[in-house]
């Protein structure tokens, strides 16, 4: 304890010692998540008391107390995390205030400093991705899918979506039918559990097609008369937001863990998706759909990313940092496995 870099006070009564007052985190590119863990440890005779939570003047900056109690002896990690999206090309210094009843460090300021490098215009960071995240929740039976369905959809048939409940996505989900039947119905069950952005596609996959053509539709799907419904949401509204994730890793490695929709386009693959893909380059960018390129470290998804952009796919993006920065911020969420 004696070696700690910061000590306050003297040893009677409550007193806090700091492993350090100031973090430098040096320089970062945008979209990267700070993380550090300062050590907060009583060095004092008498329990040493947090009677308030840190004060934390910027949205960009959280940090959370593990407990407000520390005795004697006691020492207890203290998380700080900084966001970086949005600070690109400046130089940031980032206050935390904690109040203890330490008589000699009644209020203590930790820092978090350094650069933001600015990210290229095809990088984005998980932040984003997590704001731009959107599910087509295919509802028709496998058959049906497997032989056509919206690019980047992951089908549930009906009778299997209270099974899918525990792994579905808390974020914006469309509900896709064949043609306008079931859609309502399904979305108002997911809206009563909890998942309340749960959204049904005007007349299902029909509506689509009739409304938006073979546009982003993989295979060959029966044409329908859709049944129109004021209360569902209109194909060219998902246009808009249409996400697509392509996960540049290797086969064993989407095996093991994947974000919810993603396609396994591999090292090598993007060829498979191409044909799908460069319909949107007639469109104007403000329409064509995100396209995010994920992998474990950015090195394949940058360069993928950056071409998709050379080829008139103005919303094609690098997942900043590679899925270990959506690991750190959202842990296990959106993620499932596959055989």
């Amino acid at each position: 304890m004696l070696l700690w870099g910061v000590t306050l006070g003297v040893w009677a009564g409550p007193r806090l010692s700091v492993s350090e007052l100031i973090y430098d985190f040096g320089e970062i590119k945008e979209g990267i998540l700070v993380v550090h863990t300062f050590l907060l440890a009583n060095i004092g005779d008498a329990p040493l008391v947090f009677p308030r939570p840190p004060f934390i003047p910027c949205g960009c900056t959280s940090a959370g107390l593990p407990k407000d109690v520390l005795n004697p002896g006691e020492s207890m990690p203290f998380e700080v995390r900084f966001e970086s999206t949005g600070f690109g090309g400046y130089s940031v210094v980032k206050h935390v205030y904690l109040y203890t009843n330490d008589p000699n460090a009644p209020q203590v300021v930790l820092t978090l400093q350094g650069r933001v490098r600015p990210r290229e215009p095809h990088e984005e960071s998980a932040y984003t991705l997590r704001y731009r995240y959107r599910l087509i929740l295919d509802v028709r039976d496998r058959e049906s899918f497997v032989r056509g369905h919206l690019l980047g959809a992951v089908n549930v048939p009906a009778g299997e979506i209270s099974a899918a409940i525990p792994w579905l996505p808390a974020s914006t989900i469309y509900v896709c039918d064949a043609a306008g039947e079931q859609g309502l119905g399904l979305a108002e069950f997911l809206r009563q559990r909890g998942f309340w952005a749960t959204r049904a596609l005007r007349g299902g996959l029909a509506g689509w097609l009739k409304e938006l053509g073979p546009y982003l539709v993989v295979g060959e799907v029966e044409e329908r008369e859709p049944q129109v419904s004021p209360a569902a949401v209109a194909p060219a509204r998902l246009a808009q937001e249409y996400l697509v994730l392509l996960d540049f890793r290797p086969p064993e490695a989407y095996a093991r863990a994947h974000l919810l929709g993603a396609i396994p386009v591999g090292p090598t693959g993007l060829d498979k998706v191409l044909d799908h893909l460069l319909p949107a380059t007639k469109l104007a960018p403000d329409l064509q759909p995100y396209i995010f390129c994920v992998d474990e470290d950015e090195t394949v998804a940058w360069q993928a990313a950056r071409f998709l952009r050379t080829l008139g796919l103005w919303r094609a993006y690098a997942l900043v940092g590679g899925l270990p920065q959506w690991h750190i911020r959202y842990g296990s969420d959106f993620m499932v496995s596959a055989p």
